[in-house]
């Protein structure tokens, strides 16, 4: 099953917006195994989104529309869709219910304009938005299986979780899922990387892929489920190639990993002399969601002697840094060497130091 995602607004194309839905909706579909060929994204503009319909309709069977359902006169996804698929919008009495039930309480005056986002096509199976007041609706026309969902991202995310998710562990139990398996290596350019897997999967006939996310060079390889198998030699042929320089598997990530293993101490303080923003730019998204009411600090210049457990992050030299975990009267210490040498490269430097220290500490927890 081949899924397309369509972005309607002129706020996605202004770049007003960044059009986080259709990653979102991919990563979910990944997990399934399914894959997506196309994100497309089209302003408020009518011949532009029925052009895009029949785009998404040439190159998928699974089509997903995001945006263009509210109340405003530039809220013309529905009419579009109908227009489209051949149907006739039917009004829906109980979405206008669910509109003056989670507006009215609020103190909001459901207005006449309200109206126009209660209809939907012919045969529409309707979703219901618990999160907003347009409700979503998926259907099926000219061959293809199409949801059609609310813009905001939370409101999408409301949608999914109630019912296509569902949906769509039901429809892919029978398929042939694509899957891939990621390896996150450090220390090497991408075109070494990729030399190093390319001897490795030499005459092997599987989708290979590369993906640079400093300080990371991240390799993919990709195969129908049914392949596995076959395939484990040459999986197990790459992770040997790539054994002395991957630091994750399978799209782990390291920050998440240390969060976790430090959510079992009161209190943790970290200092980091060696690579100004970069380690508390990583880390403090992740330890904040898991140190709630807990005492943690980031210092450049001190450590907390008081603290439950105390890590440290120091410079040695342009290329190297001190690196230790201490608990109670027992510290442990390493040397971190990057092994990016040329003067351009500092920030490189500072992204390896960062990562190594995360892993380093994590090995030691």
């Amino acid at each position: 099953m081949i899924a397309s995602v369509l972005g309607i607004g002129t706020e996605l194309v202004d770049g007003q917006i960044v059009n986080k839905n259709a990653a979102w909706i991919s990563e979910k579909l990944k997990n399934l195994g399914l894959t997506t060929k196309l994100h497309l994204v089209v302003p408020d503009e009518r011949k532009l989104i029925s052009e895009a319909l029949d785009y998404c309709g040439q190159y998928s069977d699974l089509m997903f529309v995001t945006g263009g359902l509210g109340p405003t006169s530039d809220d013309f996804t529905r009419e579009l869709i109908a227009e489209w698929t051949g149907l006739k919008l039917q009004w829906d009495e109980v979405s206008w219910q669910h509109i003056k039930e989670r507006l009215e309480p609020r103190g909001y005056i459901v207005k006449e304009i309200q109206r126009q986002q209660c209809y939907f096509p012919a045969g529409s199976k309707i979703i219901k938005n618990t999160e907003g007041t347009a409700n979503a609706f998926f259907l099926e026309a000219k061959g293809k299986k199409i949801f059609v969902l609310p813009g905001p991202p939370r409101e999408i995310e409301a949608v999914w979780n109630s019912e296509i998710a569902a949906w769509l562990e039901k429809s892919v139990a029978g398929l042939d899922p694509y899957i891939t398996r990621h390896w996150d290596t450090i220390g090497m350019g991408e075109s070494d990387v990729a030399t190093i897997v390319e001897q490795a999967l030499a005459n092997v006939n599987v989708e290979k892929g590369y993906r640079v996310h400093l300080p990371y060079v991240e390799v993919k390889m990709s195969f129908f489920k049914s392949q596995e198998e076959n395939m484990r030699v040459h999986v197990e042929r790459v992770t040997a190639a790539l054994h002395d320089i991957t630091i994750t598997r399978d799209q782990q990530d390291v920050p998440l990993m240390l969060s976790l293993a430090l959510k079992s101490y009161s209190s943790v303080s970290l200092q980091d002399a060696a690579t100004g923003q970069f380690l508390m730019n990583r880390l403090m998204p992740v330890m904040r969601d898991f140190m709630k009411e807990k005492s943690w600090s980031f210092s450049s210049h001190a450590v907390d002697p008081e603290a439950q457990i105390r890590l440290q992050l120091t410079p040695k030299g342009e290329h190297s840094v001190s690196v230790s975990i201490e608990r109670g009267n027992k510290k442990t210490t390493d040397t971190i060497v990057a092994p990016y040498k040329a003067m351009p490269m500092k920030e490189r430097r500072a992204q390896y130091f960062a990562e190594m220290a995360m892993v380093f500490w994590l090995r030691h927890l």
